[in-house]
């Protein structure tokens, strides 16, 4: 592993992390605070969605084979 890919991996690494991190602090906030009982459900099923979705596409993403012919120079 080159340090380029080293860097990417780390750089996704942290992103993914923060954007959890503030995600889980948003919904903490959502659920703990006064609010209407619908706005909680409605951005609870938006949340799940997207996440379903993502899951979707990562597992489609990771099961279909690279077609494309190895080069070598």
């Amino acid at each position: 592993m080159n340090s380029s890919t080293a860097v990417r991996n780390l750089g996704i690494g942290l992103t993914i992390t923060g954007f959890v991190l503030l995600l889980g602090y948003a919904l903490y906030n959502l659920f703990t605070l006064e609010s209407s009982l619908i706005l909680k459900m409605s951005i609870g099923a938006i949340v799940a969605g997207i996440v379903l979705v993502l899951l979707a596409l990562i597992k489609e993403k990771m099961s279909v084979e690279d077609k494309e012919i190895e080069r070598r120079y």
